[in-house]
């Protein structure tokens, strides 16, 4: 079965930057990762706040990527 991991990544267009990737779920398929990415994106904004994206140009992007999920059998 593949599970696909979703990556938020903040950046400033300010700074013409990025910060490092940060992993935040393990989810069964793309459409989830898809719903749950933009789900995330617009709760940080408002964490943010609209002053500090206004000043910094912040925005918020993310991957979701899929992995296939390496099974162990037992025995």
């Amino acid at each position: 079965m593949i599970k696909v991991t979703l990556f938020m990544i903040m950046c400033s267009a300010s700074a013409n930057e990025c910060m490092p990737p940060h992993q935040l779920a393990l989810l069964n398929d793309h459409y989830d990762c898809m719903q749950r990415g933009y789900s995330e994106s617009a709760k940080k904004i408002q964490e943010i706040g609209q002053e500090e994206i206004n000043e910094h140009l912040i925005y918020i992007k993310f991957i979701c990527k899929a992995e296939e999920e390496i099974i162990i059998p037992k025995g």
